[in-house]
């Protein structure tokens, strides 16, 4: 039955190549923004597979690869501090600062705890009342509704030893302003299925027709990704500008009306700091004033400051679009998993980790 099963996969992925075959009459260029999505793609060879006038570039979806260094600094600055535990996430650890990690502090000495989720965090803050526990909280608008419903336990639980540091960014205000440039030429836009979690969908839509695009929502799998990109070019050879959002029925609408309630109780939207591209209007959250308890930046009293980038790292054009690994001096030179120089090739979910992870050396240079 599993052989049966997985046969009929593999049919269904040649007949959607074959589809996009036949479809793409023209140059069309297409983001895929989700860093897992992107590490799929190497993984199965896709790029190789499509048609030559097909091109797929990386886009800001990688949390850990917009980190600015100045906010690894303020990690890093309230982790020394006396009496404190930092509970991160793995992806975040290695990450460098101008001149420090997370990594090389606890090295030295520092209090830092692995953990996978922000209630794990919160589980050290109750079995150490001594210390006081500060969660970085990096990611997109997806992993919002656990940090809120963390935060609100929290309360809840009138315990006063846990606090977080808000770094969570918003995508749709990101891929706004990456649209507005015209040397992009980017005619549709492949996500995960994460937005369902709490993204205003209505968000998508109104990108797809202020900026012409053709969007899909897709999973993660092989087959999901050739579905979305076949869909992808379907609209664009018939002149669509659709957001086509075929997996929101696997979420309810009573946990999505639960998850933006949680959110909304306990952040709002501010500008927000994004490496390599500056200031983005209304794109990241910060905790309210009436949480300020649970709030690190109050408590430590943290700014971000503008920190030191290496100079040699283009992170920031490959996830606008601008440009892909290879493009990159450093790439698989001075720069890999083992060495790496920036966050694009330390996070599993960088596409530059991925390129190298896959061995991929090359990529079509033909731009539309």
């Amino acid at each position: 039955m599993e052989a049966v099963s997985v046969a009929k996969g593999l049919d269904r992925q040649q007949e959607l190549l074959e589809k996009i075959h036949r479809l793409v009459d023209r140059p069309m260029r297409l983001m895929v923004v989700c860093g897992t999505q992107n590490r799929a793609i190497l993984k199965y060879d896709i790029r190789r597979q499509l048609p030559e006038y097909l091109e797929l570039v990386a886009g800001p979806g990688c949390s850990v690869c917009v980190m600015p260094a100045g906010h690894i600094d303020a990690f890093v600055n309230v982790a020394v501090q006396s009496g404190v535990i930092t509970a991160v996430c793995d992806d975040l650890l290695k990450v460098p600062g101008s001149k420090e990690s997370l990594a090389t502090i606890m090295d030295k000495g520092a209090r830092v705890e692995l953990i996978l989720s922000p209630m794990d965090a919160l589980d050290i803050a109750k079995r150490e009342p001594d210390f006081t526990v500060v969660y970085p909280a990096v990611g997109f608008e997806a992993t919002a509704p656990s940090v809120a419903e963390t935060i609100l336990e929290a309360a809840r639980l009138g315990l006063e030893n846990f606090c977080v540091i808000p770094s969570i960014r918003l995508l749709p205000p990101t891929i706004d302003l990456l649209m507005l440039d015209p040397d992009l030429n980017i005619r549709g836009l492949l996500c995960s299925d994460h937005i369902n979690t709490i993204s205003d969908t209505e968000a998508y839509t109104d990108l797809a027709r202020k900026h012409h695009l053709s969007c899909y929502i897709a999973g993660f799998e092989l087959t999901d990704i050739l579905e979305g990109i076949a869909s992808l070019v379907q609209q664009i050879r018939n002149g669509e500008s659709l957001f086509d959002d075929t997996s929101a029925f696997i979420y309810s609408s009573a946990d999505t009306r639960n998850a933006r309630k949680m959110v909304s109780e306990v952040f709002f939207a501010v500008d927000t700091d994004w490496r390599g591209l500056g200031t983005i209007e209304q794109s990241g959250f910060v905790i309210r004033d009436e949480l300020s308890l649970y709030d690190a930046t109050k408590r430590f009293n943290v700014r971000f400051k503008e920190g030191q980038e290496s100079c040699m790292c283009q992170c920031n054009a490959i996830i606008s679009g601008r440009g892909l690994p290879p493009d990159c001096p450093a790439f698989g030179m001075v720069c890999s998993p083992e060495s790496p120089i920036g966050p694009c090739m330390i996070s599993d979910e960088g596409i530059c980790h991925s390129y190298f992870k896959y061995n991929v050396s090359s990529h079509r240079t033909h731009r539309p």
